[in-house]
């Protein structure tokens, strides 16, 4: 088995403990208190990356640490049991953390499309999971399951998650298939809304990409859009700006969140399937200092009736599958 953990082989850290459950774990647990009181949390510890994934929000990650510095923003909602029923439902349950999956039908502005409306940001992270296998195997930490999207005389959609982490890394893999197990065609919208806290998100971070245009979502965006790549000092009220980022077509990129003091955050995906990418930033002291780096699908971040006037939904046929996902590298300085 490649591979060190604490700097040494894999293997010869094996002899030296008296369980490899020491090193490396996949904890499951019931929140007793708080707002997500009854919630299901599991933990993975990787030596000193420590990942939490919430299976009652679509098996989205939480908190992430490494070497206990706090990699996301938690906003102050935290993460309670997720609603979407009203139009302020999506923003009184948003936990931030490293993850929060939107879709699977909508993404972006609230909006009205075709008889049928969809809230901000979709349903997804109010959909509880179906936990199939966490394990330790094969040099790597697994946790899989199911959620599904689904309505009576509509959409069925499955989505099939594997979190994975090779032993020893700093590295989080998420793979996601997409199945349309319903009887019609469905045109599915996904972003990966990653967000990103203090201490990495500070003044003078920067979020460095492979190029082309940025472009300003609105007027309080167009103040930040010559500056884009160099976060903010914080302040007492700060708008929320949005970037959209051109990226090269069809090829395997990655962004980078590279702290002043060397802390660093790789994201890697691939544009054929997730061409899309939007900067979400806020600099507002109490509560509110936080990067969001969001690859997506479709290049609007102006919801579903937007995508459809541009031509940019595409139909995924009954039994087709769409496979997406990301992989995180986290960087310490020496």
């Amino acid at each position: 088995m490649a591979g060190e953990i604490y700097g040494v082989p894999i293997e010869d850290a094996w002899r030296r403990v008296g369980s490899r459950e020491q090193l490396v774990s996949i904890e499951s647990s019931t929140r007793a208190d708080g707002p997500d009181a009854g919630t299901r949390r599991i933990r993975m510890v990787n030596a000193d990356l420590e990942v939490d994934v919430l299976p009652d929000r679509g098996l989205d990650i939480g908190q992430v640490r490494v070497a206990g510095v706090p990699l996301a923003w938690v906003s102050p909602t935290g993460f309670r049991p997720g609603t979407v029923s009203d139009p302020s439902g999506w923003m009184r349950a948003f936990g931030g953390g490293l993850l929060t999956t939107c879709g699977l039908l909508s993404y972006g502005a609230p909006s009205e499309d075709e008889g049928e409306r969809h809230p901000l940001h979709g349903t997804y992270s109010s959909l509880q999971a179906r936990v199939v296998r966490t394990d330790v195997v094969d040099g790597e930490l697994v946790v899989e399951g199911l959620v599904r999207e689904v309505r009576v005389f509509g959409e069925h959609l499955e989505l099939r998650r594997r979190i994975s982490s090779p032993i020893g890394s700093r590295a989080i893999r998420i793979d996601d298939r997409l199945v349309n197990a319903g009887s019609r065609a469905v045109e599915p919208m996904v972003l990966y809304h990653v967000n990103l806290g203090w201490p990495l998100v500070d003044e003078g971070t920067e979020l460095r990409t492979p190029g082309g245009l940025v472009e300003a979502r609105d007027e309080a965006a167009e103040r930040g859009l010559q500056s884009w790549s160099r976060f903010p000092a914080s302040a007492r009220a700060f708008p929320e700006q949005v970037f959209r980022h051109e990226l090269p077509p069809s090829t395997p990129t990655a962004i980078e969140v590279v702290a002043a003091r060397g802390l660093a955050v790789r994201i890697a995906f691939d544009t054929s399937v997730l061409p899309a990418l939007f900067q979400w930033r806020v600099a507002e002291e109490n509560g509110h200092v936080v990067l969001g780096v969001e690859p997506a699908t479709a290049p609007t971040i102006l919801g579903r009736a937007d995508a459809r006037a541009r031509g940019m939904l595409r139909p995924l046929a009954p039994g087709a599958e769409l496979s997406l996902g990301l992989g995180l590298e986290v960087v310490v300085p020496r």
